[in-house]
């Protein structure tokens, strides 16, 4: 039996994003659909180059929707890297299209990585984990190779940005509204989400 709201299940890469989209999609979920509700269930891990094939990505698929409840929506991310973000969304949904064409899929590469996100909102980042509290965003963040190293280069001397240490907090954190202003990727991260949530596309889009 479907439950009566969206159960969003995903699969991510790596450790940090493991910890931290589960609380990211709780915060979005209000953002872009005030008073919604949804399950996020927590992320699956499945490693780059397994995610990238097709019968790897078919069993973690076939673990994510034998959850109780029952997924209604399937959300895949990655860092795009060096890659074309859409080259790599498209191969994964042709992948998910051969074995699990009935369910709900939508898949989103991060240009360049994640953390460009925070880079593109860094203005909600503002005196967190030591960062100044003038913290101004980098006028084309996902042009940055390195977004990570960005962020340690502003925080105190000693510190570095961990991956899996500071993403769920920043996540929680980075102007939402700015980054899907300023990082592409997060904005069509956005518009995949409000699809899981809702069943519907913008035409205009």
């Amino acid at each position: 039996m479907s439950a009566p709201y969206p159960v969003i299940a995903s699969i991510v890469e790596g450790h940090g994003e493991e910890r931290a989209l589960q609380g990211l999609l709780h915060r979005l979920v209000p953002y872009l659909l005030p008073d919604a509700y949804a399950d996020i269930q927590r992320p699956h891990r499945l490693p780059r180059d397994r995610m990238l094939k097709r019968d790897p990505l078919a069993q973690a698929l076939t673990v994510v929707m034998a959850r109780t409840p029952r997924p209604t929506g399937v959300l895949v991310l990655l860092d795009a890297d060096d890659g074309c973000a859409v080259e790599l969304a498209e191969q994964l949904r042709t992948h998910a299209q051969a074995t699990h064409a009935h369910v709900p899929l939508v898949a989103v590469a991060a240009v360049r990585e994640f953390e460009a996100w925070f880079l593109a909102g860094a203005a909600g980042l503002a005196g967190l984990a030591g960062l100044p509290d003038d913290l101004v965003p980098p006028p084309t963040p996902e042009a940055i190779r390195g977004a990570k190293e960005w962020l340690s280069k502003r925080m105190p001397p000693g510190s570095t940005y961990q991956e899996t240490a500071h993403q769920p907090s920043f996540a929680q954190r980075f102007d939402l509204s700015a980054a899907s202003a300023g990082a592409p990727s997060f904005d069509k991260f956005c518009r995949d989400v409000l699809f899981l949530l809702t069943g519907k596309r913008d035409a205009s889009q």
